[in-house]
Formats: structure tokens, sequence, C-alpha cells
């Protein structure tokens, strides 16, 4: 009786050739779809940042000119001082800058970058108000107790250029800590390095994304740069002191933000 319909099989060498392809295909497109995701992440954390542009001019439009302060503590002390209790984690008579744009934000996930690599990335207020924003003032006059106000947003200068909001910090929405940033490189106050050194080192500092990370400048335009560029291309420099930041404008010994 004849063969009818007989199927020829994979042969084991067939079938090992089959999953070498299948593997060598998977190891090319893998990292393409992983850089993929990533770019997506990195838009989704622009956008979020656009929106948080959006929200402080709102307030700035509301409060006369003048930007959010960092942090308002009842009752009016000294700004610097960490407030009694957890300062990584929000406090009744705290009122950070976060907070204080919430009503024209209205959504607390847009404070959140899915690629914040700290602790708590997904609850945690990923963006920090450049403390350049922020103008000390004697209060009340000649006591010497220095507390930071909102400035005026139009007597910063190059506003295309400076940095209002970067990505920093693993602390909640309203937390005391993190809500300032002294310098574009931190990512978060506990995970800052501890060589003895007491100085920055840009390769300790981790990017956010795809070697860089996203800005928020004060015209409100938001831009990704790579470390090396754009704000990373001024100071702090390794072997600048920590959390050397110019104040209101005047050039200081290191800093972050462009020189008028």
């Amino acid at each position: 009786m004849g063969t009818r319909g007989r199927r020829s099989a994979f042969t084991l060498i067939e079938l090992l050739t089959v999953i070498g392809i299948i593997a060598v295909l998977a190891a090319i497109l893998f990292p393409v779809f992983a850089q993929a995701r990533g770019k997506a992440r990195q838009a989704r954390c622009l956008a979020y940042m656009q929106q948080i542009g959006v929200a402080i001019e709102s307030y700035v439009q509301d409060h006369h000119g003048f930007l959010p302060t960092w942090s308002i503590t009842h009752p009016g002390v000294n700004p610097w001082t960490p407030p009694s209790g957890d300062e990584n984690a929000p406090a009744p008579g705290v009122a950070t800058w976060d907070m204080s744009i919430m009503t024209y934000l209205k959504d607390d996930t847009l404070l959140s970058c899915p690629d914040n690599p700290n602790q708590d990335a997904l609850t945690a207020r990923s963006y920090a108000i450049a403390q350049y924003t922020q103008r000390p003032i004697e209060s009340p006059a000649g006591s010497g107790r220095i507390i930071a106000l909102g400035g005026y947003k139009d007597d910063i200068p190059l506003p295309s250029e400076t940095v209002l909001v970067f990505e920093k910090g693993s602390n909640p929405p309203g937390a005391w800590g993190d809500a300032l940033g002294q310098n574009v490189y931190q990512y978060h106050d506990d995970d800052m390095p501890n060589d003895g050194k007491g100085i920055e080192d840009p390769e300790e500092f981790p990017m956010w994304h795809s070697g860089g990370k996203n800005f928020l400048y004060l015209d409100y335009h938001a831009k990704w740069a790579k470390n090396t560029s754009g704000p990373f291309a001024n100071q702090p420099q390794s072997g600048d002191s920590v959390g050397i930041c110019q104040d209101w404008g005047k050039p200081a010994n290191g800093g972050d933000w462009p020189v008028p």
C-alpha cells in the first residue's frame, strides 16, 4: 500500500537553526523595544513638566508676577531649617511649591516620573524647584534671620536658559525634603554620594533618561539635555562644593545657573 500524506518533520539541526535565528532576532529587537519604551517614558515626563510649567505660570499671573516659594512654614520660621518631625513627609503647616500650584495642576500624579531611579519612585515627587528662583530676604529687617521667597519672575535674567524645575527627589508631594534643588546633578539628598570628599562628582550621579535629564526652563519650555550638555555644561563640575548655587542671578563660587 502506497504512502499517502506523508509529512517530513524538522530535523534536529533545522530546529536548532530556527531557535538560533529567533534568539538572534530577540537579542537585536529587545534592546530596541526597551529603548523605545524608555523614550516613551522620557516623553511622558517631559509632558508632565510642560503641564507643571503651565500651572506655575497660572500661579505667577495670580500672584502679581511672583514665582512660588519653595517652602512656606508656619509660623514663618527660616525655611532652610527642616520642620519638626519627618522632613521627608508632608507635615501640617508646611506648604511646598508643588502644593502651592496644586490648585492649577489639579492632579498630583503629574509630579511623578516613571523613570525616577529613587526609592518609592511611583509615588515620589520627582521634581525640585531651583534655588536660583528664590530670593533671600532678611525678615524682619535687622534680625539676621533670612527667609527665602519666590522671586519676581521678570527680574531673573536669561529665562530661556535658566532652569526652573528639574528632576530630583524621592519624597511624596508636599514633603519639605527635596522640594528645593541646588544643582542639576542631584537626584535625592539621602542618595548623594558620601565619599568623604564633600565635593560633587558628576560621574557619580545617575541620569534619568538615556544619559540625561529633563528640564523646565523659566520661559516654560521643557527640554531633555544629555550629561555634559545644556545645564550640565555649567557648574558644578567635579571638585565644586556640594550644593553650591548662584544666588538670585549673582555669580557665586560655582552653581548651575547661567551668569547674566
